[in-house]
């Protein structure tokens, strides 16, 4: 099938499931309200992430297991749009989303029905009221997906991490997993250009025949210095991301230093 007809075929698609999940969210909250007035719908999320994957041809290699317990902060590298459904596929969760998206027609509003926390990094009062919605999502026992370095980027090597998301889980004595997505054969191929318009790279993504993502988990840890934490799972992912090009054979920076004791403790 050519480009422009899978475009054709799938938006349409892609849009009509997008469109779908909040409107059951709808009915399910009407229909069964005391059991579901309360919750985020993390259950619906990754439903999604997983339906939008399928349609946009998505496959995901495992470089691992996953190891349990899962994490209840999840950390990650961000390198473009399918970040989304790919984490939301493997980690039923709410997701830490830029401040754009909530005005955004129906679909902001709907993003903020399912409980996501939405962030301008640009604003103090935003990023006070983001840290106030990652500290209620986590004392209601519902998991957050965080990208720490606050913005996409292609590159192996990572911007610095941002800890407030490490802050609170040291603070509640939450589990923190990390874990490194990559776009096969080369990340640069599908990489998200914040220069551009939206609309035209997502049209360039849904016209891909077959799109390989993979993604590697560490095991869940309890952590007590959150300024370490941040600074030693953005040296891990890192280092994974050096290492991928390494063994493709592509070009890249050198290794940063750092120490093996960097890897996280699995929890017992």
């Amino acid at each position: 099938m050519m480009p422009h007809l899978r475009v054709l075929v799938r938006a349409p698609v892609a849009l009509a499931w997008t469109l779908g999940v909040p409107w059951w969210l709808r009915v399910r909250g009407f229909l069964l309200f005391r059991r579901w007035r309360n919750r985020r719908a993390t259950d619906l999320i990754s439903l999604w992430a997983r339906g939008l994957a399928w349609i946009m041809g998505v496959r995901v290699v495992c470089r691992n297991p996953r190891p349990e317990p899962m994490g209840e902060v999840i950390v990650a590298n961000h390198l473009g749009f399918l970040d989304v459904p790919v984490l939301g596929w493997f980690f039923p969760a709410v997701f830490i989303i830029k401040m754009e998206m909530r005005r955004v027609f129906y679909f902001g509003s709907a993003l903020q029905a399912q409980g996501h926390v939405f962030v301008d990094r640009g604003s103090s009062d935003s990023r006070r009221t983001a840290r106030d919605g990652v500290r209620q999502v986590l004392e209601d026992g519902d998991r957050i997906i965080v990208f720490p370095e606050g913005g996409a980027s292609a590159e192996a090597v990572r911007p610095p991490f941002k800890p407030f998301c490490f802050h609170e889980a040291a603070r509640q004595n939450k589990l923190v997993q990390a874990c490194v997505i990559d776009y096969l054969p080369h990340r640069s191929m599908l990489r998200w250009d914040v220069t551009r318009p939206m609309l035209p790279q997502l049209v360039e993504t849904f016209g891909r025949r077959r799109t390989e993502v993979s993604l590697e988990f560490f095991p869940a840890e309890r952590i007590e210095d959150p300024d370490a934490a941040a600074r030693r799972y953005h040296d891990l992912i890192e280092r994974k991301l050096l290492e991928y090009d390494r063994e493709a054979g592509l070009p890249g920076r050198a290794q940063p230093d750092s120490e093996d004791a960097h890897a996280p403790r699995q929890v017992a």
